[in-house]
């Protein structure tokens, strides 16, 4: 049976996950985050791009990774949100350097993030006690590795509603009872997590890892029916991918289906295939379990020479300084020997088995010890903390005591003192009172007319919309009908006059070509005027087709989108999806530059907007007048309570910066 470490499942999820992410941005991954840690419009957006930095780095190269990290510390400032993603991202970068210090500083992490609120808090609060059960496995505790996933990280993930992190957890835990050789339980956790995790097709490189362990699982419980067709659904998926540690997993499965069928050469053939694979991949973990697993395939069929010279390669592998692994390999290693009559060499593995069985029964007595030392530690805490309430209901009543004496001394004098002084207050207090009622008159006059001109602009742009929508109705459902009508029968008359003049007939054909064009036209206005992919797809989708619909042979626009919320109300789902529009158009018709590019992200309810081109720029001391578009993009932007910042210089290109706020 293979022993798969939850830290080679973590490492597996960040290397795939960062591997994915770059196909979400044009261009590398790395080079997008580098952009943002420069150019974001907020320091908040630069930190967490520095420390996606780092945790990126921290697999290849430590020093860089801590470069970024120490950069975004330093965009902290009084954020305790920042702080707790500093915590979390600096265990990452310790967790191959010193696991120990890994484990404590996710420890903080989720205290750090525990006192604060929102759903992403509560996604990292679960992925650092994730973290940290994955670090147990290190020291041999699966108990307290399966504690901290089942019953911290797993109740926070489901509580912040997070599917892929849920269906993580449920395949970490199906793992630790197979390891257990706790098959049925395994089973379930399997399940569940592929029946979330396939409801994320997007996600291969977490459903391919479960759907795998689910197939051995099966095997190891004889299930041999249901395992073939998940291994196909595997193998079918993984044709189109380049080797990877996926078809080592795979071939490991495959390795024990198998053997279970007693097809014990195509197992050979696999194993060995799947092991050469494992050295090019220099992937000691899974080579150590294909070993294993070959191991067993000769012994079933009795070939136990080539079962010792298996074993002895794998008795190599840095795999066997995992405690769990000497025991399993001691074990084959005595029963192997057996079998060939090899009496001192058997004896001398019983040994070494037998010593560590012991190392285990030591391991958990000193967990069992340090657990009642804890249950110790705090029965002496609480009586403490009685016996200081106690002291201190006592100081409490004494302070009370003296409080009332002095309390009543008090109000003697406050009296005397309120009689003398209540004219006085009674003089100012009028004088007082007729000044602000005339600043509250005032206000009341000022809040009246920012009122009026909310409603004034809010009237004014939804009219606007409400245009748009009618003429583009009446352009696609009216004269767009008309058009076509008219093509149909230009279209039939064409066929009536196919024994005519060819003069004609071209003639004919070239009027129907301008017909065509025409009723193009006419649904690119229409779908302008009232894009349908922002009602039906929302407002990241919408302006990514803006960007594509707006590209031409000489102008390319770029599109960079990061953590935009799809619940905005609609109507400023419009609004901002108009501004970029008219920033575009604006861009295209006047900058003459060449490459565009459009950045949107959201910090909770502040929508910020970066449209930067590389065209001709201008003056702006000696503009002149605003035109029309600059002045409807001002009063969008009001309307949005926002602010708008305009960057230009002539042979400079144009800059402009957008801060809206989007709440409910």
């Amino acid at each position: 049976m293979r022993i798969i470490t939850l830290l080679l499942i973590c490492t597996c999820f960040i290397t795939r996950w960062a591997s994915a992410q770059s196909v979400l941005f044009p261009g590398n991954y790395a080079d997008s985050l580098e952009h943002l840690a420069r150019a974001a419009p907020t320091d908040s957006i630069k930190a967490r791009s520095c420390f996606l930095l780092a945790e990126y780095w921290c697999y290849t190269d430590t020093a860089k990774a801590n470069q970024y990290l120490l950069a975004g510390e330093r965009l902290i400032k009084a954020s305790p949100y920042l702080k707790a993603l500093h915590t979390f991202y600096k265990a990452f970068v310790l967790y191959d350097i010193d696991r120990q210090e890994a484990a404590l500083k996710f420890l903080e992490a989720g205290q750090q993030l525990e006192k604060l609120p929102g759903r992403e808090a509560m996604k990292f609060r679960a992925r650092s006690w994730r973290n940290y059960g994955s670090l147990q496995q290190f020291k041999d505790n699966d108990l307290a590795m399966l504690d901290a996933m089942m019953n911290k990280a797993l109740p926070i993930a489901q509580k912040a509603n997070d599917t892929l992190l849920t269906g993580f957890i449920y395949a970490d835990i199906g793992m630790i009872f197979m390891n257990q050789k706790l098959y049925t339980k395994a089973a379930d956790f399997y399940r569940k997590s592929i029946q979330l995790l396939d409801l994320l097709p997007d996600k291969l490189y977490a459903l391919l890892p479960a759907l795998d362990n689910r197939a051995l699982n099966f095997c190891y419980m004889d299930s041999l029916k249901q395992a073939a067709s998940i291994i196909n659904r595997v193998g079918s998926v993984l044709k189109s991918y380049p080797p990877s540690d996926y078809q080592l997993d795979l071939a490991l499965t495959k390795g024990v289906y198998l053997r279970k069928s007693k097809n014990y050469h195509a197992s050979i053939q696999v194993l060995r295939q799947a092991i050469q694979l494992a050295d090019s991949l220099q992937n000691t973990a899974l080579k150590f379990n294909l070993l294993i697993e070959l191991h067993s395939t000769y012994m079933a069929m009795k070939h136990y020479p080539e079962s010792l010279n298996i074993l002895l390669d794998a008795l190599k592998t840095d795999q066997y300084h995992y405690l769990d692994d000497r025991l399993q390999l001691a074990q084959k290693l005595t029963e192997t020997y057996d079998r060939l009559n090899d009496v001192p060499n058997a004896y001398k593995w019983m040994k070494t088995y037998t010593q560590l069985q012991d190392s285990v029964y030591t391991r958990d007595f000193k967990n069992s010890i340090s657990n009642m030392d804890t249950r110790f530690r705090l029965s002496e805490k609480e009586k403490q903390v009685a016996l200081l309430q106690a002291a201190n209901k006592e100081a409490a009543l004494k302070a009370k005591n003296t409080r009332l004496s002095n309390s009543i001394l008090i109000v003697l004098c406050l009296v005397i003192l309120l009689a003398f002084g209540f004219f006085f207050i009674t003089y100012r207090t009028g004088k007082k009172l007729a000044l602000q009622k005339e600043l509250n008159y005032q206000q009341q006059l000022k809040e009246m007319e920012q009122r009026q001109q909310i409603v004034t602009t809010e009237a004014m742009l939804e009219g606007e919309e409400r245009e748009r929508r009618r003429v583009a109705r009446d352009l696609h459902d009216g004269l767009g009908g008309m058009l076509a009508g008219i093509k149909m029968k230009l279209s039939g008359h064409v066929k009536q006059l196919q024994y005519k003049e060819e003069k004609e007939q071209k003639e004919l054909a070239g009027i129907i070509s301008q017909l065509d064009n025409s009723v193009s036209e006419l649904r690119r206005i229409a779908r302008n005027m009232m894009p349908e992919s922002l009602i039906r797809f929302g407002l990241q989708t919408a302006l990514k087709d803006l960007c594509e619909s707006m590209m031409s042979g000489d102008i390319r626009i770029s599109f960079i989108a990061f953590d935009i919320d799809e619940q905005i109300d609609l109507s400023k789902q419009v609004v901002i999806y108009r501004i970029i529009q008219e920033i575009l158009a604006n861009a295209i018709r006047h900058s003459h530059a060449r490459n565009i590019m459009v950045q949107c992200s959201q910090h909770s309810s502040r929508f910020y907007v970066t449209v930067e081109d590389d065209g001709i720029g201008f003056n702006k001391t000696t503009s002149g007048k605003k035109g029309i578009g600059l002045t409807n993009i001002e009063n969008r932007v009001k309307y949005l309570n926002g602010t708008l910042d305009v960057v230009s210089a002539p042979d400079q290109g144009t800059t402009i910066n957008m801060e809206l706020h989007v709440a409910a």
